[in-house]
């Protein structure tokens, strides 16, 4: 296939093409932060100090515009892990808009499926390398 192909990608749903978006988008990031961290180490104490205060490291609630699944990320950065009951009865929200939002976290890549039973437990994602 060649690499400048302009319509290698004509065949992916709207869907796909922005589930790629935010996996490349989550990946700069990643390693954004992981060459922040080289240079800090290269560099004398005070330089570091200094980039770590002006540079502060992304948080996943910037990530989404919706206040509702914010509130999941935070949910499940203190719980560990949860599932849609769990995360509708502590937010106040009915089961299935959780996990409609649970879903819509995994499309983007931001949490995946813990345990394939049921239910399926949620667990926000730490490693992106693999995108």
């Amino acid at each position: 296939m060649d690499y400048l192909d302009t319509k290698r990608f004509d065949r992916l749903s709207d869907e796909e093409v922005l589930e790629r978006i935010g996996s490349l988008l989550a990946i700069a990031v990643g390693r954004f932060e992981e060459q922040q961290r080289l240079n800090a180490l290269a560099r004398s104490a005070e330089v570091a100090a200094k980039i770590r205060h002006e540079v502060a490291p992304l948080d996943l609630t910037q990530l989404v515009t919706d206040p509702s699944e914010g509130r999941i990320i935070m949910h499940l950065r203190a719980t560990g892990r949860a599932n849609a009951r769990e995360v509708a009865a502590i937010l106040g929200m009915t089961a299935p808009a959780a996990a409609q939002k649970l879903a819509r976290l995994c499309a983007a890549g931001l949490c995946r499926i813990e345990d394939r039973s049921r239910p399926a437990s949620y667990r926000l994602r730490t490693e992106y390398s693999a995108n």
